[in-house]
């Protein structure tokens, strides 16, 4: 439902975290794009969040069977593309590359496009804000309505945080 992220340590410089908001891109969409999606389910795989997975195994994600190093296994979860809020009846736009592998009864090549312009067009500026992080500071948000990214822009210095994620569900 929503993350709590709190700064420990932050590097002198960068760290930042990048915030999208997913309203906003669902309401950008032309009317065609979204009765397009309002139909369709996105196939999310873990495995995309391995290292490498990304750009070196994406032909044989949705058929991978095999642990991660520390033991776990891929997993696959499916969700609609388009999702309501289930307390302020918004639409969301949920895609994005780093989760979705491609959508239900379609193959990963016939996917990628329409996935990518979607990744694309949900973090458009003026759809994102920047947090410049401080020891102390402390972010809330809506996972169902957000997307986030950490910038990995400090190769020399450490970035300690601690996070909180709380439990919810999405009622259709």
């Amino acid at each position: 439902m929503g993350t709590a992220l709190y700064a420990c340590e932050v590097p002198d410089a960068g760290g930042d975290t990048l915030f999208a908001n997913t309203y906003l891109a669902f309401d950008a969409l032309s009317d065609g794009m979204k009765a397009m999606l309002e139909r369709l389910v996105a196939v999310n795989d873990s495995y995309k969040l391995y290292p490498g997975g990304r750009s070196k195994h994406i032909s044989k994600l949705s058929a991978m069977k095999d642990a991660y190093n520390d033991g776990s296994e891929a997993m696959q979860s499916e969700h609609p593309v388009i999702r309501m809020h289930p307390d302020t009846g918004r639409k969301s736009l949920y895609v994005n590359t780093a989760h979705t592998l491609r959508f239900k009864d379609m193959t990963v090549d016939e996917s990628k496009p329409l996935i990518d312009f979607l990744s694309e067009h949900s973090v458009r500026p003026e759809f994102t804000c920047r947090l410049r992080w401080q020891n102390g500071a402390v972010a809330i948000w809506d996972n169902r309505c957000t997307q986030h990214f950490a910038v990995n822009d400090y190769p020399d210095e450490y970035r300690r945080m601690r996070w909180v994620t709380f439990e919810g569900d999405w009622r259709q």
